[in-house]
């Protein structure tokens, strides 16, 4: 059974469009159709498949009775192989580029898990983490959670010991130039765009996207891919801490090898 199902409106460079996909029960998914309405859309998905074996997504429902085709809600499987497609998509739009599909699923499935947690109701950004990396590829940073009332949640791990006493200090002299190039990685849960947090949502994730990033000398860049792994294994061992545990590891596979994320939490504060 393919399901049919849309994402958009998308906007792009040369104006507003919609994005039809087709997927299988397992998530596998065929080449996007881009299309300004559902029945043009639904129609190019329709080129070599038998039309008894497909069915759409409610909102396709105008389209689909003109068609003849079947309309029923996606599984699960299918509503989360659309989430990592609009994630994947998204970050094409904000720059985040040589992260592939397979990184964007693994990156909404530990986002879910740290925005459910929500850590930030125990520490502030103030408070040093202590992450631990090790197996096939090893390193210590000092992390920091984010987040509160106005939102911009997310994690930033720190390549050097002391580093968010400087990042203070930078800030509160005025240096946010200085601060923003400190070398470290981070993941930050983003609003937009619209059709990526629907997306999302539908698919019962948080209704955020996480975008990946680098900063440093240089500016902001992207992860590689073993910072990206790393990033996703401490939003989910970050996930697991609460006041009564402020321990938690995270394992990973690197290719053919495991990483594991030790994070140790400091002291939660008290909130008022």
């Amino acid at each position: 059974m393919f399901h049919l199902l849309k994402l958009g409106p998308v906007q792009l460079s040369e104006g507003a469009t919609n994005v039809y996909l087709k997927v299988t029960e397992t998530g596998e998914f065929a080449p996007p159709v881009f299309a300004l309405d559902d029945a043009t859309g639904v129609q190019a998905l329709l080129e070599g498949v038998d039309a008894a074996s497909v069915s759409c997504e409610p909102a396709l429902a105008a389209a689909a009775a003109g068609l003849g085709l079947q309309v029923d809600s996606p599984p699960l499987e299918v509503l989360s192989a659309r989430a990592a497609i609009a994630t994947f998509m998204a970050w094409e739009q904000r720059k985040v580029a040589g992260l592939g599909p397979d990184k964007a699923l693994l990156f909404v499935q530990a986002a879910t898990e740290f925005w459910e947690a929500r850590p930030w109701s125990h520490w502030d950004d103030s408070q040093p983490f202590q992450i631990a990396v090790s197996g096939a590829f090893s390193r210590t940073y000092e992390g920091s959670v984010f987040g509160g009332e106005e939102g911009g949640e997310g994690i930033a791990l720190y390549e050097q010991a002391g580093a968010l006493r400087v990042l203070m200090d930078l800030q509160g002299s005025g240096k946010a130039e200085a601060a923003a190039s400190l070398p470290a990685i981070g993941v930050t849960l983003d609003s937009r765009p619209a059709y990526a947090i629907e997306a999302l949502a539908a698919a019962g994730r948080a209704p955020r996207l996480p975008l990946p990033l680098k900063t440093g000398p240089s500016g902001i860049t992207v992860p590689s891919a073993v910072e990206a792994l790393v990033l996703v294994a401490t939003l989910r061992a970050v996930a697991r801490l609460d006041p009564s545990r402020q321990e938690a590891v995270s394992t990973v596979v690197a290719g053919n090898e495991q990483m594991a994320v030790r994070v140790v939490a400091p002291q939660p504060r008290v909130r008022h």
